[in-house]
């Protein structure tokens, strides 16, 4: 068969589990612990560690025991088989495939677990003395403790006292005394915790790491206000970063007599991000201040014809004041009456060139002072900025872990 490409998929089962036959069910925290082991597990499965993950998944049947669990670890043992032709791992694996069918007398796997329990009793009958011996012979009890480091922060490596950075899982052994472990990844906070190494057990170590905020700066010299995702979080001109989850997001820029600028991004974690909005004049600041102008314009050409109204008034005082004092001629008495008509127009032309300029720039004033844009928002990209996943060698679907404790789940990879 041609190999066509390579299938991954996410699979997550909610199941309702009935009691075993243990003594008692096991603690939320024993559950917890349980859960802890099998995603290790499950990570070391995918990665090819299959003594790893045999180990863990009998650490998680032990503390919550499930029939689940029992193929897992037959599975994951009779990988190692195949890999390190170790035979206790053989007849092991056969051990836990007869307890799964056992437990499951019916539907769940039963078909995969006893295709391959008949292989593995037919190569355990094939065993020479020596590995048959070999096989027989009682698992070595522990000597030290254990510690498995599990993170889902995908990019995740561990740390055990300061030392070298591991690639997680991380499974190892752990001397007498206090043991600090810390786990890190580009872009999280660091996640520690401290273990013992005084009592010989396997200890699970799950740290979910907390993402890094981007910080965010914005090339903005003027008054404005900076938004977002549609919320005020800073005013500009602002001079420090300012901290925002990263992922996508919609910043935005209002200020007064500007259009409003919003521009989707994609925020990087843990790293610094300049936001540079190039912001235009508003059409509503252009028509304020025209109508600035026009009215300013008004009111000055109307003082201009009440300057000519007050001069063509004192010309009529005066030729009036010759008039008291004697007769005036003709020619006098009509220039009079002629400064009368232009005061008179020069006045009406100033009250209404004043009434006109001075509702124009009222209203100019108020368009200006009123020029508040409104953010019309983006939906955000539901894009997050995540490292590459590990690559993980391919797995046969029938041999992938996909039950847990607790809250079953794992994952399926395939290859045709």
């Amino acid at each position: 068969m041609t190999r066509l490409t390579r299938w991954s998929a996410a699979v997550a089962l909610a199941l309702t589990v009935s009691s075993t036959a243990s003594a008692k069910e096991p603690t939320p925290d024993e559950v917890e612990r349980a859960r802890t082991f099998f995603n290790a597990g499950a990570q070391a499965y995918a990665a090819g560690r299959y003594g790893d993950a045999a180990r863990s998944f009998d650490e998680a049947q032990t503390l919550a025991p499930r029939p689940q669990l029992l193929f897992s670890l037959a599975q994951a043992e009779r990988k190692e088989f195949f890999a390190s032709n170790d035979a206790s791992y053989l007849r092991r694996a056969v051990g836990h495939y007869k307890a799964y069918l056992e437990q499951v007398p019916s539907g769940g796997r039963r078909s995969e677990a006893t295709e391959a329990k008949a292989d593995l009793e037919s190569r355990l009958a094939r065993l020479d003395p020596q590995q048959a011996a070999a096989a027989t012979a009682p698992a070595p009890e522990k000597r030290k403790a254990r510690v498995t480091v599990y993170s889902a922060t995908v990019g995740a490596h561990a740390s055990i006292d300061g030392g070298p950075a591991q690639e997680l899982p991380y499974f190892g052994d752990l001397e007498p005394g206090k043991h600090t472990v810390r786990v890190f990844a580009d872009g999280y906070f660091d996640g520690e915790r401290e273990v013992s190494g005084d009592r010989a057990i396997d200890q699970p170590v799950d740290l979910p790491l907390k993402e890094m905020p981007a910080l965010v700066t914005v090339a903005l010299e003027q008054t404005a206000d900076i938004l977002v995702d549609g919320r005020i979080v800073a005013v500009a001109p602002i001079r420090q970063a300012f901290e925002v989850p990263p992922g996508p997001h919609v910043i935005s820029v209002a200020a007064n007599g500007k259009k409003p600028f919003s521009q989707e991004v994609v925020l990087p974690r843990g790293k610094p991000f300049r936001f540079e909005p190039h912001l235009e004049t508003s059409g509503q600041r252009v028509v304020s201040g025209a109508m600035l102008g026009v009215g300013v314009a008004g009111l000055v050409t109307s003082g201009v014809f009440g300057l000519l109204s007050l001069g063509q008034e004192g010309r009529a005082k005066d030729i009036q004041s010759d008039r008291e004092a004697g007769n005036i001629s003709a020619d006098r008495l009509d220039a009079y009456n002629r400064a009368l008509d232009r005061r008179d127009a020069f006045r009406n032309t100033s009250l209404v060139m004043g009434s006109v300029g001075a509702v124009i720039a009222a209203g100019g004033a108020l368009l200006y002072l009123f020029d508040h844009p409104t953010v019309s928002l983006l939906p955000p990209r539901t894009v997050e900025p995540t490292p590459a996943p590990r690559p993980s060698p391919p797995v046969d679907l029938s041999a992938s872990p996909l039950v847990g404790p607790g809250l079953w789940g794992g994952s399926v990879t395939a290859t045709f």
